[in-house]
């Protein structure tokens, strides 16, 4: 039986795998297809369902399918899916010329030195409730 927990973090990372698909609708069909299969079992027919391009909807997962079948020996093992930047999805993940154009400007150290900065002008709160008590006092 698989747990809620698991449910999520599955159907978590199969919207990663799936954006189009909302998350509602893939742990419905992780409970619908819960009885077909341990929880790994059903977390591998979620990912081979979610590979499959020509697959529009998770509601697919409790009915029987290739996605029940493990890959034979030498199969393909990676993914034909294209991921995309999820600030351009108009671009590759890999390679996105907007997310490389805006990180080429950026000057790295000189950031990391104004937040050193701030770091150090922001009071520290007191170690022990003493201390905040002394503070309190020192401060009417």
């Amino acid at each position: 039986m698989m747990t809620r927990a698991q449910a999520v973090a599955i159907a978590t990372a199969v919207q990663q795998v799936r954006p189009e698909w909302d998350h509602p609708g893939i742990l419905a069909a992780l409970h619908a297809a819960q009885g077909m299969g341990s929880p790994a079992e059903v977390a591998a027919a979620a990912f081979r369902l979610a590979g499959d391009l020509k697959a529009r909807t998770p509601g697919l997962l409790p009915k029987p399918g290739s996605h029940w079948r493990a890959p034979a020996e030498g199969g393909p093992t990676v993914s034909v899916i294209a991921t995309r930047c999820g600030e351009h999805p108009a671009h590759l993940a890999r390679a996105c010329p907007d997310c490389a154009a805006e990180v080429a400007g950026v000057d790295h150290a000189a950031h990391a030195a104004d937040l050193r900065r701030q770091l150090r002008a922001t009071p520290k709160p007191p170690a022990t409730e003493a201390d905040a008590r002394t503070a309190r006092k020192a401060a009417r």
